[in-house]
């Protein structure tokens, strides 16, 4: 159990409506600095990262099995790619890949640009995966809306049918706190439950739900002084509003020596010797942790011939 008073990094699930709409709140405050700070890159793409983190964290606590839930973008803007996943035990990392002559003229033009300017014409991808025995679930979304959170919006309107209200923020180190991001997501369930009598108080409520949702400003939302559970009393202490038990998140990266080995062990010789230095060494250094691994060339082709 944590106190979702006091921690900084977590996701607070509440319900709106006497039940009638499903709500997550994501914190990230360390696993955000820690993240972002692994790939050193300029504040606007910082702020990118962040977001993404988040989106991943208010998808994937809903994971009812073990797994893993992927945010990915392919775009033609100066940041080509960003992906960030979260394990349904909480564990969080990000990765990023810009092409750094464009964002440097980009920014020596506008040290603010814009979403569009950034991340370009593109897709989201949002991926499921629970293990190796199980096939994995993909939708995909264009980046329009001028946000990450105006193209999950539209994924699950196009795709799931479901109403959705959706903020995401992140904000750079300023006044002793380092890198923070966090997001707020609610939805219309496909079923009304709870207290609302008919379709036509559970619209009426939804409207009043989404209105609210939308008047969060970034400053409350990240906020280190505001408690977590005071985000959605403000925000719906009048509307039937349930909250439940918060979980953990953590930046954690899944990559091992172990794995790194078993993939370069099964590369042929030839490949090895390619890779590797003057030095026959092969250097790997992780995407989303910066980890700088050395090996062997010798020791991987002696691994690959057991």
């Amino acid at each position: 159990m944590i106190d979702a008073a006091r921690s900084m990094d977590l996701v607070l699930p509440f319900t709106v409506g006497g039940g009638a709409f499903r709500g997550r709140l994501v914190r990230l405050a360390a696993v955000a600095d820690a993240a972002i700070a692994c790939h050193r890159q300029p504040a606007p793409v910082g702020r990118l990262i962040g977001e993404t983190l988040a989106l991943a964290a208010v998808l994937g606590a809903s994971l009812k099995f073990d797994g893993v839930i992927t945010v990915q973008t392919a775009s033609d803007g100066p940041v080509k790619r960003i992906v960030a996943d979260m394990t349904s035990g909480g564990d969080l990392r990000a990765s990023v890949a810009v092409d750094d002559d464009r964002l440097s003229r980009l920014l020596a033009e506008n040290p603010a640009p814009a979403f569009a300017d950034l991340v370009g014409a593109g897709q989201l991808a949002l991926t499921v995966d629970q293990g190796e025995h199980t096939d994995r679930y993909q939708g995909i979304v264009s980046l329009d809306g001028g946000s990450f959170a105006a193209a999950a919006v539209a994924y699950f309107h196009r795709s799931e049918q479901i109403d959705t209200a959706l903020t995401l923020a992140a904000a750079p180190p300023a006044d002793g706190f380092g890198w923070r991001a966090g997001g707020i997501l609610l939805q219309r369930l496909p079923v009304a439950g709870g207290e609302l009598a008919d379709a036509a108080a559970e619209a009426d409520a939804w409207q009043t739900a989404r209105v609210l949702h939308g008047s969060l400003t970034e400053r409350e939302l990240l906020d280190p002084a505001l408690p977590a559970v005071q985000v959605p009393r403000r925000l719906f202490h009048a509307e039937g509003l349930a909250i439940y038990e918060p979980s953990e998140v953590r930046f954690s990266c899944r990559c091992s020596r172990e794995r790194l080995v078993a993939v370069l062990s099964s590369m042929s010789g030839d490949d090895l010797a390619a890779a590797a230095d003057d030095k026959g060494v092969v250097e790997v250094t992780c995407d989303f942790c910066k980890t700088r691994y050395a090996f062997d060339v010798n020791d991987l082709k002696s691994t690959s011939s057991k």
